[in-house]
């Protein structure tokens, strides 16, 4: 009798299904910040603040939001979209809905406290990474203006899922090109809104002093680049060099050097001494291969050297940096120098040919196991040479020797054959 065969629970069935899913969804970080001050499990703390000479200080009382407190003014409208990476780089925009649940506005937080509100000149929140999402005034404006920042209406929020999660959004822009997904992302209990009340949002510029191209190990100082008119000194800088490293250094111009070939978008964010923070849009840094360096000219003449061309001496071309672009030769004249005649003979070119015993032929090629054979156009020698002579004498005596070896070998297996066939017959006689 056949044992039946055991049937998996249908909870595993629903749990890979339920791992595909997941594994299709968007995955944003979590941010965790410090506990609420009212001691709940997870709130959104908004702190107004103010920046000068460096240092900066709380303006007043802090404010907390609860999450039946979002839960009570949020809505649903609207679908929010994401985009990882530029287009320029092959980034798609992600239809899937996220920040599903119940989403406030920040823009409606702040109004809140109208007051304090009109003061406000950006507003960051930091995600996991520690790199803060920013909006200026102009994004926390309320939807219906001419000029406003967001595509489909949709503002900046913060959001609780069903379950109970606590979550950042920022809509994408009407630019085409931006990305937002390190702006989407869930706090594991308190999410920080800080309001600055100094400063504004920057927008910095990266600048390569060797260009956006440069070669594999070549070295380039990167700079960045403030708008005119921006406030304040600036304190630190943050670069990113597209290659997994990040420098945070009070140094505007740091050295880098790429060991590998590729594109790398580099990346630098700035803040001053009155609180302004601004990060830059990435430049794009392509690394490849330094050029092969041209081949030395070797005389006649042509543009690498010779009679005539630009050269270093003995025919071959004047050095030159090929990195540095075009070389300034000097203008041509028509005045010749003047050329004192020498009756005496001039002294032989050497031309990295070995002397040999006997006559060279202007152009020969040498073929292997023969004499030279003169290339066609050329002019032999009347004279055979020595050497030639001896080469001939030794090859009809080597042909004679060997012509002599092979009749000794012929006539001795004839007379071998001329003994056997006599002592054959002489046993046929015997026989008869």
């Amino acid at each position: 009798m056949r044992t039946p065969r055991r049937r998996r629970p249908a909870a595993l069935v629903v749990l890979a299904l339920a791992a595909a899913g997941l594994g299709l969804a968007p995955s944003p970080v979590s941010a965790a910040g410090e506990p609420c001050p009212s001691g709940a499990a997870s709130c959104v703390v908004v702190t107004y603040v103010q920046t000068v000479d460096g240092q900066t200080t709380d303006t007043g009382t802090t404010l907390e939001y609860s999450l039946d407190d979002l839960k009570a003014q949020g809505s649903t409208a609207g679908v929010y979209n994401l985009r990882k990476n530029p287009k320029s780089q092959g980034g798609k925009v992600d239809k899937r809905p996220v920040a599903v649940g119940q989403r406030v506005p920040i823009g409606q937080l702040l109004r809140l406290d109208p007051d304090r509100a009109t003061t406000a000149t950006f507003v960051e929140t930091l995600n996991a990474d520690g790199v803060p999402a920013v909006l200026s005034a102009a994004d926390l404006a309320t939807p219906g203006a001419s000029d406003y920042p967001f595509a489909k209406g949709l503002q900046p929020a913060v959001f609780v899922t069903d379950s109970g999660k606590l979550g950042y959004v920022r809509p994408l822009r009407n630019d085409g090109e931006d990305t937002n997904a390190s702006d989407y992302f869930f706090s594991t209990g308190r999410l920080d809104l800080t309001v600055h009340t100094t400063g504004t949002l920057l927008a910095p510029a990266v600048v390569s002093s060797a260009g956006t191209e440069l070669d594999l190990d070549a070295s380039t100082t990167f700079s960045a680049s403030l708008p005119e008119g921006t406030s304040g000194d600036v304190l630190t800088t943050r670069w990113d060099f597209g290659d997994g490293s990040t420098k945070g250094t009070k140094r505007e111009q740091p050295t880098k050097t790429y060991a590998k070939r590729g594109t790398y978008p580099v990346s630098v964010a700035v803040r001053t001494s009155d609180g302004s923070y601004g990060r830059s849009a990435p430049l794009e840094v392509k690394i490849a291969n330094p050029p092969k360096a041209p081949s030395s000219g070797t005389g006649g003449g042509s543009d690498l050297g010779g009679g005539g061309g630009y050269t270093g001496g003995g025919g071959l071309p004047a050095p030159f940096d090929p990195f540095e672009g075009d070389v300034d030769q000097p203008a041509p004249s028509d005045e010749l120098p003047d050329v004192e005649e020498d009756p005496a003979p001039t002294a032989p070119v050497d031309d990295g040919l070995e002397p040999v015993e006997g006559y060279v032929l202007a152009g020969a090629e040498t073929v292997p196991g023969g004499t030279p054979e003169t290339i066609p156009g050329t002019q032999a020698s009347t004279a055979p040479a020595p050497a030639t002579q001896a080469s001939t004498r030794q090859r009809i005596a080597t042909w004679a020797v060997a012509a002599a070896a092979v009749l000794l070998l012929v006539g001795l297996g004839a007379a071998s054959e001329t003994r056997w066939l006599r002592h054959r017959l002489r046993h046929l006689r015997r026989a008869a």
